[in-house]
């Protein structure tokens, strides 16, 4: 229990750069169509065959540009965007919404404390999980990836509740491809994510439920997933199933920087608390959000 106490404490206190391949090869097809447009009776052949690249070398130069910081880059960005109006949200979305500023404006403060924070230690990646189900666990992320998005940070929702996910639905948002999709179909990472507006972040969804969730969490094709996004989002929140519920928190520590603890108060009791965190290290607890305090 002391650990909980003491990360409540803590809570309280991004280019294109020049590519010498795609210069060659832009350079090369211009000197190719222009040599193409002259009389057949000047084509110099031999010039041709000096210098015309060979069929690997120009894939090998093909291979250079898809691999730049610019393309991967590119190839990161959401693939589609959605537009929400708050009448296909969940209400308990706060900090989706205009007419309750009070519990909006504590998840501001929870934002203001992360982005400090992130200043001074490693903090991209926090996983947001809970004890066990019923405490606003996904709620509790959502309104903090609004509240972040209002601090114009550029944040990710992953969703890593693998037994019971539930991103869309809370948002009111259908997606005909997902991560296990994505990956199973080794499709583009960007294929998977949606901006969501004009609430200014994105998610990573799951469509449904994934019997295995070990064959997702510990891939490499996961994990590199995730690196392809890592330079365009100042946060990534990675929702969780619940520590009581399921061993998927032991993955997906590796793949963040910290967790928080999600409690609501009256729904778990302190022997829930203290056998959920016992398999956490002090330090990776960041901090507790108590969800639904009077």
């Amino acid at each position: 229990m002391g650990k909980v106490f003491k990360a409540l404490s803590k809570l309280e206190s991004e280019h294109p750069q020049s590519n010498l391949a795609a210069a060659v090869v832009a350079s090369e097809d211009a000197r190719l169509r222009e040599q193409a447009d002259q009389n057949t009776d000047d084509f110099d052949f031999i010039h041709y065959s000096l210098y015309t690249p060979s069929a690997e070398e120009m894939e090998r130069m093909q291979r250079d540009v898809a691999d730049t910081p610019f393309t991967r880059h590119r190839s990161s960005q959401p693939a589609r965007d959605i537009s929400r109006d708050a009448s296909r949200i969940d209400p308990h979305l706060v900090t989706f919404y205009d007419f309750d500023p009070r519990p909006a404006e504590e998840y501001s403060k929870t934002a203001i404390t992360l982005i400090s924070a992130a200043a001074e230690q490693p903090l991209k990646r926090v996983l947001i999980t809970s004890a066990q189900h019923g405490e606003g666990r996904t709620c509790v992320l959502l309104n903090l990836a609004c509240a972040l998005a209002q601090a114009k940070q550029r944040v990710l929702v992953v969703d890593t509740d693998l037994h019971s996910p539930s991103l869309l639905r809370l948002l009111g948002v259908d997606s005909e491809i997902g991560i296990a999709e994505a990956l199973a179909r080794n499709l583009q990472p960007r294929d998977a994510a949606i901006t969501i507006k004009p609430y200014g972040f994105a998610i990573l969804p799951l469509r449904e439920r994934v019997e295995n969730s070990a064959e997702i969490l510990a891939s490499p094709a996961f994990r590199s997933m995730l690196n392809s996004f890592d330079s365009d989002y100042d946060f990534m929140l990675f929702d969780s199933s619940p520590l009581l519920e399921s061993n998927d928190t032991n993955l997906l520590m590796k793949l963040t920087n910290a967790t928080v603890m999600v409690i609501r108060p009256g729904k778990t009791n302190a022997g829930h608390i203290s056998k959920a965190i016992a398999p956490l290290a002090e330090d990776n607890i960041f901090g507790v959000v108590l969800n639904r305090a009077d």
